[in-house]
């Protein structure tokens, strides 16, 4: 039987494959857990340029740690957070989003290179 967190993560994961494989000149893939080796979740092309996502499906985050670990996994500034934060609502089994559907974060130096672009 398959972890329900694990899941959940599998599904945000193809979510946002499916999503941004739909943008023009963008080619997106789901990354198998590379354990040791693991460079983040999906795998993003965007006019010649890799990008590494973690995706994150969860009440609560640390959004600055989880960030750097991101970076430090994929050691690579072409790194961004996507964060989608479910909260259960009233006597409802299933969490839904709190607030933003979802944000997407990235650190200071890949804001000015894209602003530079």
């Amino acid at each position: 039987m398959v972890n329900k967190a694990k899941k959940q993560g599998t599904n945000y994961e193809t979510n946002i494959v499916n999503r941004l494989n739909k943008v023009e000149n963008f080619k997106s893939q789901r990354f198998a857990e590379g354990g040791s080796k693991d460079l983040g979740d999906i795998q993003l092309f965007a006019d010649n340029e890799e990008y590494f996502i973690e995706a994150k499906s969860r009440q609560n985050l640390n959004l600055h740690q989880s960030l750097e670990k991101a970076i430090e996994k994929s050691n690579n500034v072409n790194t961004v957070l996507f964060w989608k934060k479910l909260k259960r609502k009233g006597a409802n089994k299933r969490r839904t989003n709190d607030g933003m559907p979802e944000v997407v974060s990235m650190s200071y130096d890949l804001f000015i290179k894209l602003l530079n672009k």
